[in-house]
This record gives C-alpha cells, sequence and structure tokens, in this order.
C-alpha cells in the first residue's frame, strides 16, 4: 500500500476513441472518468464501460501516466525532507500532495511543482537520517519517521520505533504509555512462543512481539545511527512526479491521486 497516481490522455476528450457503449460518459466531481449513471451495485453497464476504458485508445486505462510513487513510509520522509529544507520552498508542493489517498492537483500546479522539484534537488539542505542498524552488516532495521512518532511497528501490547534518542517499545495501554525499554545499543534474542528477549548494559526485558530487522535471519545486534542525506536519495519519488507533472502539462489534465 501508498500512494499512487495517474494522468487521463485526450484521447476521449478530442473524439479520438470510439463512442463509449453505454453512456452518458464523463468526469465525475472527483474527476474520474464515469459512467455517469452507475449506481451502487456493478452491473452490466458497468462492465461494458470498463472494457471501453481498456481497449479505447492506445494508452492503458486511458492514461497518459500512471506512476507508483512510494509506500507511506516513503512518502512521509519525502515530506519530512522537504519540510527540513524549509516549506516556504515548496508551497505548491505543501498545498498539492495528498495527505491520504485521493484527490487531484489541478495542471496548472505541474509546472511550479516541477521548479519547486529542481529546488529540492539542486539547493536543498535536508537533515540527517536517523536509523536503526544492524550492527554486523550496516543495514537499515528501521528508519525514524517524524509524522509517525517514530512508531514502525505495532501489535497487540506494544508499539515499537526508533526516534533521534534511540530504539524504544512503549506499553500503548497505559495512559501515557509507558516506556518498556529504550536503547541506542542493544542486543536482540528470539524467544520460543513469539517472544523477543531486548537487553543493553542497563536493561533486560521479554516481550511478545516480532523481531526487529524484517525478513530472514533478524540481526542480534543493533545501534542507532545518524547518517548524512542528500536530495538525491529521493529520486524514488521525484522522478515519478516529474513524469505525472509532464504529462498534465501536456494534456491538460490533473494529476489524480489515488
Amino acid at each position: 500500500m501508498g500512494v499512487d497516481a495517474f494522468v487521463y490522455c485526450r484521447c476521449w476528450q478530442d473524439g479520438r476513441t470510439p463512442p463509449a457503449p453505454v453512456g452518458p460518459v464523463g468526469f465525475d466531481e472527483e474527476g474520474h472518468l464515469s459512467l455517469l449513471v452507475s449506481g451502487h451495485e456493478y452491473t452490466e453497464a458497468d462492465a461494458a464501460f470498463d472494457g471501453w476504458i481498456a481497449s479505447a485508445c492506445p494508452h492503458e486505462l486511458m492514461e497518459q501516466a500512471g506512476e507508483h510513487l512510494a509506500n507511506w513510509t516513503g512518502y512521509r520522509l519525502f515530506q519530512q525532507a522537504l519540510g527540513a529544507a524549509g516549506w516556504s520552498h515548496f508551497p505548491t508542493l505543501r498545498a498539492e500532495l495528498p495527505s491520504a489517498n485521493g484527490g487531484r492537483m489541478p495542471a496548472e500546479a505541474a509546472a511550479r511543482v516541477l521548479h519547486e522539484l529542481d529546488y529540492f534537488e539542486q539547493r536543498a539542505v535536508i537533515d540527517d537520517e536517523v536509523v536503526l542498524v544492524d550492527e554486523a552488516t550496516e543495514a537499515v532495521a528501521l528508519t525514524y519517521v517524524a509524522a509517525y512518532q517514530g512508531v514502525l511497528m505495532l501489535g497487540p501490547g506494544y508499539r515499537a520505533g526508533v526516534d533521534p534518542e534511540g530504539f524504544f517499545i512503549l506499553d500503548p495501554d497505559s495512559d501515557p504509555p509507558a516506556t518498556l525499554f529504550r536503547s541506542t545499543r542493544f542486543r536482540q534474542r528470539v524467544l520460543p512462543g513469539g517472544q523477543v528477549q531486548f537487553s543493553d548494559e542497563e536493561k533486560s526485558v521479554r516481550i511478545a512481539m516480532s523481531p526487529v530487522g524484517g525478513t530472514g535471519t533478524p540481526p542480534e545486534r543493533l545501534c542507532l545511527r545518524t547518517r548524512h542525506q542528500s536530495p538525491a536519495a529521493f529520486g524514488y519519488i521525484v522522478e515519478p512526479l516529474r513524469r505525472l507533472c509532464r504529462a498534465a502539462m501536456t494534456t491538460g489534465n490533473p494529476v489524480m491521486w489515488c
């Protein structure tokens, strides 16, 4: 799951498609090309419309561009970098980037976004990244996301994550949430019965939760690192945004967030 976006082509708008087999067809209130009389249940008319969308022009689903921008963590990290560089440099991105799935950005905003992306890549100064790494390999296990208050792992009876003060595990059932464990350098050991032992020089706890470190063999020793970060690290989202903006400028159609 994450943030995706697309821009419609102009084939239908410019009369370069065969007529829709059902109708009326047009852009709905949210900006989607739709069968305007569609009801709550999926009907044969909806199926005929979907088939027409899929085959009426050379563009897949009548999209001039379609992009996956990032999962939600990667998306929030990009917003975090923009904020660190100064939102005053990115007024259009601040106004137009979605806070949730859905919505649209008007085509006239695309040129301004491209200009702001140029500034981000060429001139922005952003914060160092705060990460929890496998001490043996330096592989990143967790990255601090300010929008989540550092919390990246959650389950029954625990919330865990990393912030500038280290790795932490909270008890969400207490008010306020109690800190069960916090450390900048520690060892984890997977125990039988779904428990994990976390220990450093001062404390050792056993908690029923998933181990830190994703799939495969969990790292045994982890530590906090602060590492230099450059705007180039965000090419995964900057380049798709550029392609969407160029498509919006070409077609005059909005960027549809989804």
